[in-house]
């Protein structure tokens, strides 16, 4: 329990290290790359402004933060039952949607191919997949010493 505000505490030094070097370089990789397969065919990439993928990619660290936060308030206040009843939600519905977007992720090609159903190659087939084994490497490295740190900022008091 540290009376510290929690924005100035190194457990969220650390996280808000992990979103500015892993999360959102990972979302720019692929949104750049694979960008219309990144927003599953929904929009087409081209016809984003990247100043309005910018301000993405900083909403996408300020959920973060967010989430940090409210957890934090959550934990000081002995409540982690319901940190972890919300931590559960997340992964569920992450997951959910994982599912019922299979028929687009497993598909790789742009915004035209995808709805004129041309061209189109199998995930597995091109580099998207190995993009996505390689971030999703750097992803777990970057979680393993975020969750360290946190762990370490824990002991030391």
């Amino acid at each position: 329990m540290s009376p510290r505000p929690i924005l100035l505490t190194k457990g969220f030094a650390a996280y808000l290290s992990y979103a500015v070097l892993v999360v959102v370089p990972i979302s720019v990789y692929f949104y750049v790359f694979h960008g219309d397969w990144f927003l599953l065919y929904s929009i087409d990439v081209n016809r984003i402004p990247s100043a309005v993928a910018l301000v993405g990619f900083v909403v996408e660290a300020g959920l973060g933060a967010i989430g940090f936060l409210i957890g934090a308030l959550l934990v000081r206040n002995q409540r982690e039952t319901i940190v972890a009843v919300l931590a559960s939600l997340v992964l569920v519905v992450g997951s959910i949607a994982v599912v019922v977007q299979t028929d687009r992720l497993a598909q790789v090609g742009t915004h035209a191919q995808f709805h004129g159903q041309f061209g189109l190659a199998a995930y597995e087939d091109g580099p998207l997949m190995t993009g996505a084994m390689a971030m999703g490497g750097i992803a777990l490295l970057g979680l393993g010493f975020l969750l360290a740190r946190l762990w370490m900022s824990g002991r030391s008091r």
